[in-house]
């Protein structure tokens, strides 16, 4: 699984953002670096693995959206190789030059074997320039190979695109698996007994 990644590749959103007037559509563009890291070892509950993960970065993101993220997320992989799950970070950095921070809170389903999932991501409690905010982004992700600098058990790399336009900002994610990378591969330096779905690494 650890579609976790995702968290972050996205598919499609849109940002309301606080505006005295209307403004010609921007450009926005940049990338993302998603970190995960095991909060507690994964646990067997019946036919089911949990996962528990804290969420940050390994390097800031770049381009319109600028900033980082810190919060959790917890899995729930079936034995089938399907995955849901949910969780919620603190966003601190700008868009658009707007700086403040915004509460996001996101649920989504995933794939053990292949390690892409979908996902979707509403955020509020804006603060800063980024007051009456809010967010609604439908997103995909895949895991990518950790960097063995990095310090994360699991992380990803994507970028977006979009437009910002009458204080609404779209953006569009896209990340690509690299390696044929599978969530499995992470969890096996456990104790955890793990499906044997989850130990595939299969190539895009």
């Amino acid at each position: 699984m650890r579609t976790i990644f995702c968290a972050v590749a996205i598919a499609g959103a849109s940002l309301t953002l606080p505006s005295a007037e209307a403004s010609p559509p921007q450009p926005a563009s940049g990338e993302f670096f998603p970190c995960f890291s095991f909060a507690s070892p994964p646990r067997q509950v019946g036919e089911n693995l949990i996962i528990t993960f804290n969420i940050s970065n390994w390097r800031t993101s770049t381009g319109t959206v600028i900033g980082s993220a810190e919060g959790t997320e917890l899995d729930v992989v079936h034995p089938d190789g399907s995955i849901t799950l949910h969780g919620s970070f603190l966003f601190t950095g700008s868009v658009e030059d707007r700086s403040g921070t915004m509460v996001f809170s996101y649920e989504g389903i995933g794939n053990a074997v292949t390690g892409h999932e979908t996902l979707r991501f509403v955020g509020r409690q804006g603060t800063g320039d980024l007051a009456g905010a809010y967010a609604n982004i439908t997103a995909e992700g895949d895991v990518v190979p950790p960097d063995p600098n990095s310090g994360c058990d699991l992380q990803g790399a994507g970028t977006y695109t979009g437009h910002d336009e009458d204080a609404q900002f779209a953006i569009s994610h896209h990340a690509s698996r690299r390696d044929g990378f599978a969530f499995g591969e992470a969890i096996t330096k456990t104790n955890v007994a793990v499906p044997a779905f989850a130990l595939a690494a299969t190539p895009c």
